[in-house]
């Protein structure tokens, strides 16, 4: 070969593409591990588990990637590898959503900026983060064919106006239930993709409450892929379950795993060998395009998820309920499933309701008035009428949907005739709701407003769910009707503040109640399943906020809330009979006969005041 044919043959080299690598080809050759990041600093070496996740992200006939994990098992490590693998090999513009604005900044400064640093191949490719220079900040890189945005799944803005071949979903259990007012974070990453015919999402996290999941939920929409190993005895190929994890007399050094074919006690010497033997194998059909899978600490080389070190951890958290579902949700990488959420059941609810005797819209002895939860949809009114008794003892009277445009009169007029129609209870006793409390902060509101305000008369008042903590189970009025001049105006619109969270935590508390008597709740026999799907379609979950653990309601994944939200109505309608008459005396006042409250109301201090009772609503 003379020296021109040598000479168009390096030339030839220097233009020709580089070889396609997968993650875990590329992570092996080019990926370091900086010190201030990771235990133990210098090259990466893919363990056994991580290849099958990692190289399923750069497979072309894969779109989306979910991970259902544990902590030590090295996920934010492999994010880590795929940004880094595309500013390097396939540039592209790419997102990673972190749980908040501050852990997108702090994910940004101590794992992207020192991996930038730290891999000879991505320097220079990058520069710093400069305040001043738009196209390289904390939260945004420029690198030569694409780019790198980190958002917070809290902020609406990060999700405008941007398109993304890769997105990465880091933590999804910890986002809050929506970024501001622009719905789940995950379809709004997603609808970013839609403009790439090779586009990528990845999604992780550690999971937390069974249900409530957005990952579990994830998981059980791909094949479901579980690492199966060997057994060094028999050979059987299984994946590792925790109800299998064996020991002696509580000594934890005693460790080993049971195999499910031959039943031998597995040392935890063998399971480094049985790891490096595994294989990932779907447990679910999936449609080829999403893969899920689940990988917990007992499969991870970590000096910290030894066996025995797994075993120790969970003899500590056992007896108690918090630290046991830590273990739970951070070592096994499974959902929870506390005893608050069993005895609080749609089927222990509706086996409840079977053995009462009342019927629908007839109103037991004990029950002293009524109130009415309104909830409003696009297409219809759904309302649960609640009668009340001494000890706020409470039965659900009548569940109506009105269906129909709440635009349009007809709808409302149907209300109307509910609201003057008693409902009848024993003897000759007949009894019309004495507050409805319509939920306007949803739909409709404008409608909600000019209802309440022409049947205040009537206990008609609008209410505005409020999420914040410690808030009374209904607040002090605010006038939202305005003149030109922006002045209230006297007789305008008001609306009642409803401490939601406070409301449902004491509702929740009060469903537990096996005995009737004090703050018991029945319902009739036929209300159906269906309500108590809705009444149960909530839970209160641990989440963290700026680092600190918070409890917040959250919905359950396409489940329906109206009952739960009209019984939170109802009984904020209750409390305002409380703002109203003297809390003291209203439950004698009410055992009395109608007659007799009627002649009282009459002659009651009317010139002290100058209203009547009803004027006060």
């Amino acid at each position: 070969m003379n020296n021109i044919q040598k000479l168009k043959k390096a030339a030839f080299s220097a233009f020709k593409p580089p070889k396609k690598m997968t993650l875990s080809e590329w992570a092996d050759t080019y990926a370091y591990l900086s010190s201030e990041s990771s235990a133990e600093g210098g090259r990466w070496h893919t363990l056994p588990y991580q290849k099958g996740i990692m190289d399923a992200i750069t497979d072309p006939t894969i779109e989306q990637i979910t991970v259902m994990k544990s902590a030590r098992v090295g996920y934010s490590k492999i994010l880590n590898h795929v940004a880094a693998y595309h500013v390097h090999q396939d540039p592209c513009p790419i997102m990673i959503v972190q749980p908040t604005i501050e852990d997108a900044q702090g994910y940004s400064k101590e794992e992207i900026a020192p991996m930038l640093r730290d891999t000879p191949c991505l320097r220079g490719l990058v520069s710093e983060a400069k305040a001043k220079d738009g196209a390289n900040t904390i939260l945004q890189k420029q690198f030569p064919g694409g780019s790198l945005s980190l958002v917070g799944a809290n902020s609406p803005r990060g999700f405008r106006r941007v398109s993304r071949r890769v997105v990465l979903f880091d933590e999804i259990d910890g986002y809050p239930p929506s970024a501001g007012t622009e719905g789940d974070q995950i379809k709004l990453g997603i609808r970013r993709t839609e403009y790439y015919w090779n586009r990528k999402i990845v999604a992780g996290s550690t999971p937390t409450v069974k249900d409530f999941s957005r990952v579990e939920r994830m998981f059980h929409q791909g094949d479901q892929r579980r690492y199966f190993v060997p057994c060094p005895d028999c050979g059987h190929m299984q994946y590792l379950k925790w109800a299998n994890m064996k020991w002696l007399d509580n000594d934890p050094d005693t460790a080993s795993y049971a195999c499910e074919g031959c039943g031998v006690w597995i040392p935890a010497a063998k399971k480094r060998w049985m790891v490096e033997r595994g294989e990932w194998r779907p447990t679910a059909p999936g449609n080829g395009k999403h893969v899920s899978f689940h990988i917990w600490a007992a499969y991870s080389y970590s000096p910290n998820a030894t066996w025995q070190n797994l075993v120790e951890e969970f003899l500590d958290a056992k007896n108690d309920a918090e630290q046991l579902k830590t273990f739970v949700n951070t070592v096994l990488g499974e959902t929870w499933e506390d005893e608050y959420a069993s005895k609080v059941g749609a089927d222990a609810l509706s086996e409840r309701a079977a053995s009462e005797e009342y019927q629908q819209r007839q109103v037991p002895s004990e029950a002293l008035l009524l109130t009415i939860g309104c909830d409003v949809q696009d297409d219809r009114l759904s309302l649960s009428v609640w009668g009340w008794g001494r000890e706020e003892e409470g039965w659900l009277i009548d569940r109506v949907k009105i269906y129909g445009d709440p635009s349009r009169p007809d709808v409302w007029k149907q209300l109307d005739e509910i609201l003057q129609a008693p409902y009848e209870g024993d003897g000759d006793r007949k009894l019309t709701p004495m507050v409805t409390a319509i939920d306007s902060g949803g739909h409709h509101t404008a409608e909600v407003y000019q209802y309440a305000r022409e049947r205040q008369s009537m206990g008609v008042i609008a209410i505005k769910g409020m999420s914040q903590k410690n808030k009374p189970p209904i607040g002090k009025a605010s006038k939202v009707d305005l003149n030109a001049k922006g002045k209230t105006l006297k007789k305008g619109a008001q609306v009642f503040p409803v401490g939601s969270d406070t409301v449902k935590s004491l509702l929740f508390g009060r469903l537990k109640h096996n005995e009737p008597g004090a703050g018991y709740l029945h319902f009739y026999p036929t209300v159906g399943e269906d309500y108590f799907q809705e009444l149960t379609a909530e839970k209160q979950i641990m989440r963290f906020r700026n680092g600190f653990p918070e409890r917040v309601w959250v919905k359950k994944s396409s489940a329906r809330n109206e009952a739960l939200d009209e019984l939170v109505y109802a009984y904020a309608a209750l409390n305002r009979v409380y703002q109203v008459k003297d809390r003291r005396t209203l439950w004698d006042q009410m055992e009395k006969p109608p007659e007799e409250r009627k002649s009282k109301r009459a002659s009651a201090a009317v010139p002290r005041s100058g209203r009547s009772f009803i004027k006060q609503w």
